[in-house]
């Protein structure tokens, strides 16, 4: 889907005869908190480089609008990434197409790669999702590298938000996963060795303050054409279940729903970062061993903890070692907690990623299994 597209706001819009206001005051609203979440999350600074990681939707490009449009009294250097991830023919051809068009116009850099996902996916044992993702970072980092840039900048919005955390929360999660989205995250990838590494690139996401609804009315006032993404629409998809038939029924009777678990997911976003600080600090001081592959701690030290602080000490393990936490419930550590507690002897359970976590003689170690077993010799 494409709306027509110039650098200028529509004046007097109208809707059913009447001036739609909304509307008319929607660029500056979004403007105003796109600046906000910079400055209360520290997410931009002034000359900073920035990658914009640019799909060709609605929330990308209005997002790099905003930025473009600010550049120049922030003096930042903005430079476009778009990665084809080769999942819908010609679709994905044409959104590529359509980006480096778009920067052509407003004299952005932009820098595209084509990745075959669902091949990268079957060599590593991922999911299409997870290959995505992984393919996604590999790029932004490498372009970050390339241009000097500090920050890679996405388009999640606060509605974005709201469906990780009914997501999470219906996976099985705790408090960690009711945060949703974090404002800035370190750009992290996996090395050969299956340990993750930090690039010193950090991912921000200024239009967290921002509804969807604002930004499509954003790119209706200044006439911003984007793409629309028909696998979006796909209701077999949990993400696309919960935004397109979960949440419009939970509106009709609960009408402020979304601001209240975006609300929710700031509580515990402010609660999680204090978790994570004290648990960051009790992990380093316990630690008897780490390789790329098992970390191993002192089990009473562990248990010595609140019950909060090491379900995170153990997110920490499983994070460190495989990068990620999506498949990891909040069952799975409660279950790797019982059996430390226990067991002071010889105990083990299993993760997701292959992963172990092993009690054994006043230790805990969780371990990365190799993916096919040695040869015997």
């Amino acid at each position: 889907m494409l709306l027509p597209t110039t650098g200028e706001p529509m004046v007097g819009v109208v809707v059913n005869g009447l001036p739609d206001w909304d509307y008319i005051a929607a660029p500056e609203a979004l403007v105003h908190k796109v600046r906000l979440a910079i400055h209360r999350f520290d997410l931009l600074r002034s000359g900073d480089r920035c990658v914009v990681g640019v799909s060709g939707g609605p929330d990308s490009v209005a997002l790099l609008h905003v930025l473009w449009r600010l550049q120049k009294e922030q003096k930042w250097h903005l430079v476009v990434a778009h990665l084809n991830h080769c999942l819908r023919g010609a679709d994905a051809d044409d959104d590529e197409a359509f980006v480096i068009a778009l920067c052509q116009r407003w004299e952005i850099p932009c820098v595209t790669r084509r990745v075959d996902v669902r091949a990268m996916a079957k060599a590593e044992k991922l999911s299409i999702a997870q290959a995505g993702r992984r393919a996604r970072y590999q790029f932004f980092a490498e372009v970050a590298r390339q241009h000097g840039a500090q920050v890679v900048a996405l388009g999640h919005t606060a509605s974005d938000v709201v469906e990780t955390v009914l997501l999470n929360l219906f996976r099985g999660t705790g408090i960690e996963g009711l945060q949703g989205i974090p404002p800035k995250s370190p750009l992290t990838l996996p090395e050969p060795t299956h340990q993750w590494r930090e690039t010193g690139v950090v991912i921000v996401r200024p239009l967290l303050l921002c509804w969807r609804t604002e930004t499509m009315a954003y790119a209706r006032v200044y006439r911003l054409q984007f793409r629309q993404d028909v696998s979006n629409l796909d209701t077999t998809r949990p993400r696309n279940w919960v935004r397109e038939a979960l949440l419009p029924s939970l509106r009709q009777r609960f009408p402020q729903v979304e601001r209240a678990l975006w609300r929710l997911s700031e509580v515990a976003r402010e609660h999680s970062e204090w978790v994570h600080a004290t648990a960051a600090q009790q992990l380093a001081a316990m630690t008897l061993s780490a390789t790329p592959d098992s970390i191993t701690v002192e089990r009473n030290a562990l248990l010595a903890l609140p019950r909060a602080v090491q379900r995170q000490v153990l997110r920490l393990m499983v994070n460190r070692l495989v990068g990620e936490l999506n498949e990891v419930s909040f069952e799975h550590i409660e279950q790797a907690l019982s059996l430390i507690a226990r067991h002071a002897g010889k105990a083990m359970v299993s993760l997701p990623h292959r992963l172990t976590v092993r009690v054994e003689r006043g230790t805990v170690c969780v371990e990365r299994q190799p993916t096919t077993p040695p040869t015997a010799s």
